[in-house]
């Protein structure tokens, strides 16, 4: 499903995408008790609009972006701060960003004032640079941003293990048509999680006290997954440090040696 990213949160077009994605809750015909969050609160207009500003330095943003007929909190996946679960498409240069756009909103139907899970995040793909929209939307680096983002909602946020180890790893399940080469014997897909580099975002200001990460998913070869498994964090620095070194950076190409190799 196509959505337009302008006034997403306002009147018309905005109006009615604010009703769509209103939660459970909020359809319901009692008034919201004194203090508890509900989605014409205008924070959410202006995080939206902070996150769209800071990846518009990074390259042209898609009017469009990836997003549900059905959120998928109602089938079954975890779920969001409100059930509006998106993804912006982002183009730098020869090269291509999806980005997950909701995590960091505030959590709807609460009093929570946090935003969200405390992050957004990203995969860069050079090799959808100039790729059409659908097939963005069908290709397995969406499908591992997308299963990255699930896991964040499910784990209630990443914010400790960012900061007690600054980068580390994860293995995720292995998209349909993920190259086989990407896969480990146990037919999942290592990656890098929160690899920084100069040139790509890794924060957004919200309000003057308020401040999120950009997370990047940087996806590793089976023998890199096994040098980082057995370890730890020495190895993880190492093999970001060897992917900066070698011009990849936090960037996941389909077709890359193996920095150990």
């Amino acid at each position: 499903m196509k959505v337009g990213r302008k006034g997403l949160l306002g009147g018309g077009l905005g109006g009615l995408l604010g009703r769509l994605f209103r939660s459970g809750k909020a359809l319901d015909s009692e008034p919201p008790k004194p203090g508890m969050i509900t989605l014409d609160d205008p924070r959410y207009e202006r995080f939206f609009n902070a996150r769209l500003q800071v990846w518009s330095g990074a390259g042209a943003v898609d009017d469009d972006v990836i997003a549900y007929l059905v959120s998928p909190e109602f089938l079954g996946s975890p779920a969001w701060p409100t059930s509006r679960q998106a993804f912006r498409v982002v183009r730098p240069e020869r090269s291509l960003i999806i980005a997950s756009d909701g995590l960091s909103d505030l959590f709807v139907d609460s009093d929570s004032q946090e935003p969200g899970f405390g992050c957004e995040v990203f995969i860069e793909c050079p090799d959808l640079a100039g790729a059409a929209f659908e097939d963005i939307r069908g290709s397995w680096q969406f499908d591992l941003i997308e299963t990255l983002a699930r896991n964040v909602a499910n784990f209630g946020g990443i914010q400790a293990p960012t900061r007690q180890y600054g980068i580390f790893s994860m293995e995720l399940p292995a998209p349909a048509s993920m190259p086989a080469h990407w896969l480990t014997q146990r037919g999942t897909v290592g990656a890098l999680i929160n690899v920084t580099v100069p040139g790509r975002p890794s924060y957004c200001q919200f309000d003057q006290d308020v401040e999120i990460r950009l997370v990047a998913l940087t996806i590793l070869l089976p023998d890199e997954t096994e040098y980082v498994v057995a370890g730890g964090a020495e190895t993880r620095a190492e093999i970001a440090q060897r992917l900066v070194s070698a011009g990849t950076g936090l960037a996941s190409p389909a077709n890359r040696r193996s920095v150990l190799a």
